[in-house]
């Protein structure tokens, strides 16, 4: 039997309202994934226009007081296929005198984990990064401050990382990405726990070379002969996660206890060529003489 007119035109109206409501559902999913970058549709195509990005300033942060929503971004997203956590505003945490970023077993779509990541806005290039802080405690912890871009914005994936990991506290990881290679396997000793104390690290990055420091000692120097070193500039960030499984031999069993911080007291940025104040100017370093 043919069905009427009315049946048919009932069966494309359902229709049309169910692909409306999917396309809904659809367009809040991406916005839920995918990082609020004011800048991402200005980012350029190809390498060879890096050189004429605007770049930021050196400055100095003591942490302590409100965020300043004009220099800083809480991160408030999570990337699908990937092996980082939910990233949550609300575990960055404001204290008096540093910012705290909190790791919790708290589940968001399909992520298990929530982290916590604070980001510098602007672009930084070559010059000396420094951070005074005091890692998370726990296996399966990352403690981070690193630069970093990526493909997924139209640059390379370069990156000079800062790390400590929850299964040894004792060893710095010093690693850097050049065009999505990775050097890999620098860990420095410290001679304490860095999740127990408060030290100064940082790293000085030039067109060919990053050294990275504990406290005013040389720890590492890395030069072109090692791996090519990363020229594009980068976003300068803060966080605390923990990973999936792929991680796990990386940074430990995740067995931290929920609500581990990771604490930071100042960050620091020394354009090349500048002679601006520094973290390491009001930093006692007499006190955490080893």
């Amino acid at each position: 039997m043919a069905r009427s007119g009315k049946v048919r035109t009932f069966e494309v109206w359902r229709i049309s309202v169910f692909a409306l409501i999917a396309v809904v559902v659809l367009a809040g999913l991406a916005a839920l994934m995918t990082p609020p970058w004011e800048d991402a549709a200005r980012l350029p195509k190809n390498v060879s226009n890096l050189p004429d990005r605007k770049l930021a300033g050196s400055f100095v942060h003591h942490f302590g007081g409100p965020h300043d929503e004009a220099e800083w971004y809480k991160s408030d997203f999570y990337y699908p296929n990937s092996d980082h956590p939910a990233w949550k505003a609300d575990l960055i945490h404001f204290k008096q005198d540093r910012i705290e970023l909190e790791v919790r077993r708290q589940r968001t779509a399909y992520k298990k984990i929530a982290g916590a990541e604070y980001q510098r806005r602007g672009f930084h290039h070559f010059g000396r990064y420094e951070v005074v802080m005091q890692a998370a405690p726990g296996s399966g912890t990352v403690s981070a401050m690193f630069t970093h871009t990526h493909q997924q914005f139209g640059d390379p994936h370069d990156e000079i990382d800062i790390e400590f990991l929850g299964k040894d506290l004792t060893r710095l990881h010093a690693n850097y990405f050049t065009n999505g290679q990775q050097l890999g396997g620098i860990y420095i000793p410290l001679g304490f726990d860095a999740s127990k104390e408060v030290h100064l690290y940082a790293f000085e990055w030039e067109p060919d070379e990053i050294r990275w420091y504990v406290d005013d000692r040389l720890a590492y120097t890395a030069t072109p002969a090692d791996m090519p070193i990363p020229q594009a500039p980068g976003r300068l960030m803060l966080h605390l996660w923990s990973g999936g499984r792929d991680q796990v031999g990386w940074h430990g069993k995740p067995t931290f206890k929920d609500g581990a911080r990771a604490k930071y007291y100042c960050l620091s940025y020394q354009a090349a060529g500048d002679e601006t104040r520094q973290c390491s100017d009001a930093f006692n370093f007499s006190r955490h003489d080893n």
